[in-house]
């Protein structure tokens, strides 16, 4: 702004001419309502953009919210209106860094210089920490969040693969604290940028190296300590998308406690900072040691109650009959056999003596016996037999020729033939060979066919009525 707009409407006054009444008559004075309306139109013609740190946030009254702009050396009030401050998306509270736009303008009654807002934004971390909350809600939304597709870590992790700088404090962490846990396992160290341009790709790069060019078990994603300014990298949705395909487990050790980066939200396992990524990646080996040594504790117990059952079963199979000597196993048959030699020589006229007895009971049968006795008396019952079906015969065709003449009767009394036997006749168009029912469908000299009951009549029409 120009020294020119701030200018009085009126000559300054020299020294000494006061005293002069010429010039004394022609002076202006103004009122300090006055002069705050000419330096409110002055500042009003100013729009600037200030940054700076919000403090005194004031939000009590219905239509306009009041705070300060403060840097380290000066203070600047600002007049928010209520609607702007209700449309914002981020949390405006005091030690929010700022930039604002707007008016600068005076008001009037107490003569206090302030800016009035048309609009605000987050500066500096508050803008990185609005775009990262903006992702977050929508990679929420998407699901990539829920644990339900977070996968399990390997027990004991053979190849695992480290993505972080080559040069920082985290790659020496992962790597002795490994070593120290658990020995067995091969460290691959894939360095990348973790900071300013070009890490979002490298760090994309080497997930998707161990994830298909050098397959490991398991990937430690680590970064020491920073603002958020340098942690940023992490924070953005193609790393976070790229932890989200991995096939193999991912673990996140990115900072420190309180740096929470949405790479941390995706991964199957956050750690708080580098050290307590490599923990979870690996058992301790105090731990491994007491397990196998318990493992190895329980074998021998399991080997040594088997080979007591073991000791059971053959001490149990030793006291079997197959086990007490061949006078034992063998005496059963020889002593069988021994009895079959003695009985053998009779055993032909035993066998010829059952033979004859079994015929003597054949012969001694009724059938053998009193045959004609037997055959007259099933003579007599054929005969009764046919009798008594020959009889239900001839009763059963006298009740089917009764039902037969009765069909008969009715359909002798319903036929028209019937009716001609009563004296009746039919006449037929021999032309047509259709019933004549009325004189009028035929004409004189018609021929005629007469149906009666014994026979039929040629004739031809001479005359009607």
């Amino acid at each position: 702004m120009d020294d020119d707009d701030l200018t009085l409407p009126w000559e300054e006054t020299q020294p000494g001419e006061a005293d002069e009444p010429e010039q004394a008559a022609s002076e202006s004075v103004l009122t300090v309502s006055e002069v705050n309306r000419l330096a409110r139109h002055a500042l009003e013609q100013v729009y600037v953009s200030v940054q700076g740190e919000v403090s005194g946030l004031n939000a009590r009254y219905p239509y306009y919210i009041y705070f300060s702009l403060r840097d380290s050396e000066a203070t600047l009030p600002a007049i928010l209106p209520k609607r702007v401050f209700d449309s914002l998306d981020f949390p405006l509270e005091d030690g929010a860094a700022v930039v604002v736009e707007g008016m600068l303008t005076l008001f009037e009654k107490q003569g206090r210089y302030q800016v009035r807002v048309a609009s605000i934004r987050p500066f500096g971390e508050g803008a990185i920490q609005r775009r990262i909350e903006m992702l977050k809600r929508k990679l929420l939304a998407e699901g990539l969040f829920d644990e339900s597709r977070k996968r399990d870590l390997p027990s004991y992790p053979e190849r695992i693969g480290v993505v972080t700088s080559p040069r920082g404090a985290a790659v020496r962490d992962v790597t002795v604290t490994i070593a120290r846990r658990f020995p067995p396992a091969e460290v691959f160290v894939r360095g990348v940028r973790v900071q300013g341009a070009g890490a979002v790709d490298q760090i994309c790069g080497a997930l998707h190296f161990f994830d298909h060019d050098f397959p490991v078990d398991v990937v430690i994603l680590a970064r020491g300590g920073g603002s958020i300014e340098d942690l940023e990298a992490f924070s953005t949705e193609e790393v976070a998308r790229a932890v989200a395909r991995m096939r193999v487990p991912v673990i996140t050790g990115i900072g420190h406690e309180p740096d929470v980066s949405i790479a941390d939200l995706v991964a199957d396992r956050r750690a708080s900072t580098p050290t307590a990524a490599a923990e979870a990646a690996v058992p301790d080996r105090g731990q491994v040691h007491a397990l196998l040594g318990k493992s190895a504790g329980a074998m021998r117990r399991h080997l040594a109650a088997r080979v007591h059952d073991n000791g059971r079963q053959l001490a149990g199979i030793r006291r079997l009959p197959l086990y007490r000597g061949t006078d034992f196993l063998l005496g059963g048959f020889m002593q069988r056999w021994e009895r079959a030699a003695t009985s053998l020589p009779e055993s032909p006229r035993r066998g010829l003596e059952r033979s004859r007895n079994r015929l003597s009971g054949i012969n001694s049968r009724p059938v053998f016996t009193r045959a004609a006795e037997l055959l007259a008396r099933r003579s007599r019952e054929l005969e009764s037999a046919a009798t008594r079906v020959s009889r239900a015969a001839a009763r059963d065709m006298e009740k089917r020729k009764s039902a037969l003449e009765r069909v008969k009767a009715t359909a002798m009394a319903l036929s028209p033939l019937a009716v001609l036997e009563r004296g009746y006749s039919i006449t037929f168009d021999r032309a047509t060979g259709k019933v004549v029912r009325s004189s009028a469908e035929v004409d004189e000299g018609a021929a005629l066919k007469i149906k009666l009951a014994s026979g039929s009549l040629d004739a031809e029409v001479t005359g009607k009525e």
